[in-house]
């Protein structure tokens, strides 16, 4: 090959800069911006090392392992969320939690598939979830039912960010069918008179969604205070 087409080798200083500059921080930042795009199996030590323009190799002073580098994210995005809004209003504290829970996701999409992995979830996972327990126990709900209520909550958040950073799917938008001509005269007619608006308002429907919870959570408690428990079918 002649010597003009060869590939030009960094050289020993640009190299000694570089791993200077490679930090903790910066592999994080990196980390997170392919778990976003890519989703938690696209951290290798190889891929990361690409994304920072470092060798694998580069990235054992900061990391031991490709589990300690997905750990190290999910501790860095979940720890600074501030799920706890010092709301004295039980009502507004759980809101508060929640929209801090779904504005994580949309922000952070690879998120909730990361705290899958493995032994990747802090202990700050459970934040949520303590200030949650703390505001049911002010509005007079049982552990029971105080769990129960805040995994449909999660169940609730989780469910509409991935929908709304996902995008709509085709096959499942009622008004695509009806423009499509797919589902008349298929016994669907209330579905086919829905008057939708041309673009779905995220923030308005989250809102309801939560509103509609709380709703029940109140009379929940209402009716158990009066001996009527909604869970016994009385």
């Amino acid at each position: 090959m002649p010597r003009s087409q060869r590939p030009k080798r960094a050289a020993p200083g640009a190299r000694e800069r570089k791993r200077r500059d490679l930090s903790r921080g910066k592999l994080i930042a990196a980390a997170i911006e392919l778990i976003d795009a890519r989703g938690a199996a696209a951290i290798t030590m190889r891929s990361l090392g690409k994304a920072v323009g470092a060798t694998p190799m580069a990235l054992y002073n900061h990391f031991s392992s490709k589990r300690d580098i997905l750990a190290a994210v999910a501790d860095h995005v979940v720890s600074a969320a501030e799920f706890d809004g010092q709301h004295a209003d039980w009502r507004d504290q759980v809101r508060h939690c929640f929209d801090v829970l779904r504005r994580l996701c949309l922000r952070h999409p690879g998120l909730p598939g990361l705290l899958e992995q493995g032994d990747a979830a802090p202990v700050s996972v459970f934040a949520p979830m303590e200030v949650t327990l703390r505001a049911f126990r002010q509005a007079g709900l049982d552990d029971i039912d105080s769990t129960r209520t805040y995994f449909l909550l999660v169940s609730f958040t989780l469910g509409q960010a991935a929908y709304q950073t996902r995008g709509p799917i085709a096959g499942l938008e009622l008004s695509e069918q009806v423009r499509a001509d797919r589902i008349a005269g298929r016994g669907y007619a209330v579905a086919e008179r829905l008057e939708l608006p041309p673009s779905w308002d995220f923030d308005a429907s989250f809102d309801f969604g939560i509103a509609l919870v709380l709703n029940g959570v109140e009379a929940t408690v209402r009716r158990k205070a009066a001996g009527a428990d909604p869970s016994s079918g009385r």
